[in-house]
């Protein structure tokens, strides 16, 4: 099999493009209240012009530059701030617009462009006639930079130092303390996009290009037999999207064709790494594991929309096409290799959606709905036996390739009635049906009822109550045996197991025409997998969240919020590949606290005041059932954060911004908790990953207004 870069797009996106740009451009379709339907032709307009409506033009705007102090010691931080920079950073801001008489507009702006996570565009143009649009868009993940590693990166190999000595464990390595360097592990993606917009009296045409550059290094386990080290696989791709689609409208209707291409490159064709253990089979020095091969994806789709006399039809067809062509590497680079059945996968997947929705009212106060999709993935890549190499070392036979084809149907009817202003009952069903290859099942169906009940108590308060009940069963469940490691005959996978599903949901919102507004929402559910012995058999959740908001006056304005879910889930496993001899128990918690505020146009309108905390809180206790209860270690992340800033208003122009972020963070995962690299005699691992830090981040932006 193939994988296609997640980046590309899915056809499942366009139909919602299609209402966007409809409710844009296309006219109101009720008949008999539109204003295209006003009776003009007596009117005298010859009062209708504003006086006092002027158009201003020139150049105008808002441009900052901004100086900070970054405490980037744990590279974690820089999620919050944007950059991982330790020390001095700056940045640019700007909101820059050109207008001239003729209605010619061209606007600048950037945000925290010089930060890893900062943006620009430029977009110049005729509003509502023609545009053109050149952005920027940085955006960074980082993970760790206290990873720890002997290995060196040098294109496609992960190479050893010179003077490195195997051992057979860990412990054996003489100069592995010596030889190890603190590795980063993190993803910058650098995005540039190209648009181009022109629209009509009845139509819209837009064209668009993306180009993202990937770079960085994540972590990846590199297996030798029964031997394995954690590596930092060096990320080096891109991604290229081109899209075109014109839309064409009318009084009640709306048509237009979409299409799009994208492309796949990886800069890597392999990662090799040298082996730090000594031989343990054969003369396997080294390893070799594939990357993400290019690739390549087509698109087309239709989209269609009919309204008028209170009534809605939507329709959607699209046809895709992804393909892989890559050279297969040998099946091992430890002696010889099997031969493979060819060359290079030569890997094809076609995909068809379709959607068709309407919507409707048939009575006063009674409204329905209905739609259907249905989505076909046909994959087209020939089936062959590959050779199977264990770990890049033994030899254990042939294996199909799996074809993994899907087809979905989805079928929902729903209907709301309105008793009165304050009360409306929504009910509604829906159908899941799927049909599988490869997978322990052949089909799946869901059957899905809800009911929603809103009652507008006052014109300051309303509440909703929503029930919901789901019933997924299927064919006959038989374990796959294409691999040679079969399933306990007793296992269902929770993807594909039979599950009975409630929830229930409550909200209630006071909103008067005063300084105060809350709202309150609480849920529960009950995910029952009844059919299952081993494997999941229950999940429990529940929550509530709380938020307010209260304006003491025109410029101070307080807000706080609370949040925290549980989840309790019980599986059943079996360690002799037969019926159940060990259960677990997982209880997840989590709670995020908010409160902030803002105070404006302090000391004669001059100075502007904010301020936001949060606190973040989750956990997970995990206890093991197996004649004893043993519980594992701790696996918890804790956040607190400030993010606080002061505008002051040097002069009429001129303006000093200071912002401050401080966030103390710490988690802990058991699986890596107090973990050396030496501490698994065949395995040599990052150390432990685990962060504990506080962090600032202190920055001055002066700006000036043109």
């Amino acid at each position: 099999m193939f994988g296609i870069h997640k980046n590309i797009k899915t056809g499942q996106q366009f139909s919602v493009l299609a209402l966007a740009i409809s409710a844009s451009i296309s006219p109101a379709f009720a008949d008999g209240y539109g204003l295209q339907n006003a009776n003009r032709v007596k009117a005298d307009t010859s009062k209708w012009e504003c006086k006092r409506c002027t158009t201003e033009v020139g150049f105008k705007g808002t441009v900052g530059i901004g100086a900070a102090y970054n405490d980037a010691t744990d590279i974690r931080f820089g999620n919050a701030t944007g950059t991982d920079t330790d020390g001095a950073v700056g940045h640019l801001e700007a909101d820059l617009i050109n207008k001239s008489e003729s209605g010619y507009e061209t606007r600048f702006t950037a945000n925290n462009l010089g930060y890893d996570a900062g943006s620009a565009a430029i977009e110049t143009g005729r509003p509502g006639q023609y545009q053109i649009a050149l952005g920027y868009r940085g955006l960074a993940n980082y993970h760790s930079n206290s990873a720890l590693s002997p290995y060196l990166n040098s294109g496609d190999n992960l190479t050893l130092p010179t003077n490195w000595q195997t051992g057979a464990v860990t412990s054996q390595m003489p100069t592995l303390l010596d030889d190890i360097r603190e590795v980063e592990l993190k993803t910058q993606r650098d995005r540039f996009l190209l648009d181009a917009l022109y629209k009509g009296s009845f139509y819209q045409a837009d064209v668009s290009y993306q180009h993202e550059k990937r770079e960085g290094k994540r972590a990846f386990s590199g297996n030798i037999l029964t031997n394995s080290a954690m590596l930092a696989e060096p990320i080096d791709d891109t991604t290229d999207e081109l899209g075109a689609k014109i839309y064409f409208n009318g009084k009640g209707w709306l048509v237009g064709v979409d299409s799009s291409f994208s492309q796949y490159k990886n800069d890597h064709n392999s990662i090799v790494w040298q082996n730090a253990f000594s031989p343990t089979f054969g003369a396997a020095y080294a390893g070799q594991s594939a990357v993400s091969p290019d690739n390549k994806a087509y698109r087309i789709g239709a989209n269609a929309q009919l309204s008028g006399n209170g009534h809605q039809v939507l329709m959607h067809l699209g046809v895709a096409s992804f393909t892989q062509d890559e050279a297969f590497l040998p099946a091992t680079i430890n002696g010889p290799s099997p031969t493979l059945p060819t060359a290079d996968l030569d890997g094809k997947v076609d995909t068809t959606d379709m959607k068709l929705k309407y919507s409707g009212r048939l009575l006063r106060g009674l409204s329905v709905r209905a739609s259907y999709d249905y989505s076909d993935r046909d994959n087209k890549t020939a089936q062959s036996p590959y050779p199977q190499v264990i770990t890049d070392s033994y030899y254990s036979g042939t294996a199909v390739n799996p074809e993994y084809d899907r087809t979905k149907q989805q079928a929902k009817l729903g209907a709301k009635y309105r008793f009165s202003r304050a009360v409306y009952l929504d009910a509604g069903y829906q159908y899941d049906h799927n049909d599988f290859s490869d997978l322990d099942r052949d089909s799946l169906k869901q059957n899905g009822v809800f009911a929603k009940f809103n009652y507008n108590i006052s014109p300051s308060w309303s509440a909703w109550l929503k029930a919901e009940y789901k019933d997924r069963t299927g064919s006959r469940y038989k374990a796959i045996d294409a691999t040679a490691s079969l399933s306990n005959p007793y296992l269902r996978k929770s993807y594909l197991a039979d599950r009975e599903r409630q929830e229930y949901r409550l909200s209630v919102n006071y909103n008067p025409a005063s300084a105060f507004s809350a709202s309150a929402n609480a849920y529960v559910s009950n995910d029952d997998y009844d059919d299952t012995l081993v494997g999941l058999t229950e999940v429990d959740t529940q929550g509530y969240d709380i938020s307010a908001n209260y304006l003491f006056s025109e410029n101070f304005s307080v807000n706080a919020y609370l949040n925290q879910d549980w989840r309790d889930s019980d599986q059943a496993g079996s360690s002799n590949f037969s019926l159940p001899n060990w259960y677990a128990n997982t209880d997840e918690t989590s709670t995020l606290v908010g409160v902030g505020f803002d105070y404006l146009q302090l000391l004669d309108n001059k100075l502007d005041l904010g301020l936001d905390y949060s606190y973040s809180d989750g956990q997970s206790d995990t206890e093991i059932t197996q004649g004893l209860t043993s519980p594992y270690g701790d696996y918890f992340a804790e956040t607190h954060n400030i993010n606080a800033f002061a505008k002051y208003q040097l002069g009429e122009k001129m303006a000093l911004r200071f912002d401050w972020i401080f966030e103390n963070y710490k988690d802990s995962d058991w699986l890596n908790q107090g973990l050396t690299v030496d501490s698994i005699p065949n395995v040599l691992t990052f150390g432990d990953l685990s962060h504990n830090y506080s962090a600032h981040y202190v920055g001055l932006t002066f700006s000036y207004e043109l």
